[in-house]
């Protein structure tokens, strides 16, 4: 930081810490070079499905509209990354479920954000995971209150 932020509040440094993380990996992000090109959804969607989930948890989960889901899940499924199956616990659900080039898909998104966050981070290892931790943290504290204006409810299924 700046000789000119260290006059501001921790919160305000914290929140421009943030701010130029998020942009500094979103623009990194768009200019991953990913075989299928993959949307800022989609992307989402197959990190989140490290297991079967159904379409409403993952719209609570990633703070989005269930119509928004189910539109990268088409997208997705004709892409050959997922499946949609029968929950065997209720067969009028069904899971969205990773396909064998999903997961290897998947696996890339993963590997690539990790590489992406140490790089632009300039966070160690260590530092890693209590940055984690206090995002888990602030998440749980910001959704549990409620949603952002337009989003499902995340008290709902969490699955």
């Amino acid at each position: 930081m700046t000789d000119d932020t260290l006059q501001l509040s921790p919160e305000i440094r914290s929140l421009m810490g943030v701010y130029a993380l998020y942009w500094m990996l979103d623009d990194a992000v768009e200019r991953m070079d990913q075989a299928p090109r993959i949307g800022r959804l989609e992307s989402r969607i197959l990190i989140r499905l490290d297991r079967p989930r159904r379409m409403g948890a993952l719209a609570q989960l990633l703070l989005t509209g269930p119509p928004s889901v189910t539109a990268a899940a088409d997208r997705l499924e004709e892409m050959g990354l997922v499946q949609r199956l029968p929950d065997p616990d209720d067969r009028r659900a069904l899971l969205l479920h990773l396909t064998d080039r999903g997961r290897t898909v998947r696996s890339q998104l993963d590997e690539e954000a990790r590489r992406l966050f140490r790089q632009v981070s300039g966070l160690s290892t260590d530092e890693i995971a209590q940055f984690a931790a206090l995002c888990e943290k602030i998440h749980d504290t910001s959704t549990g209150n409620g949603a952002p204006l337009g989003c499902p409810d995340p008290k709902g299924d969490r699955e």
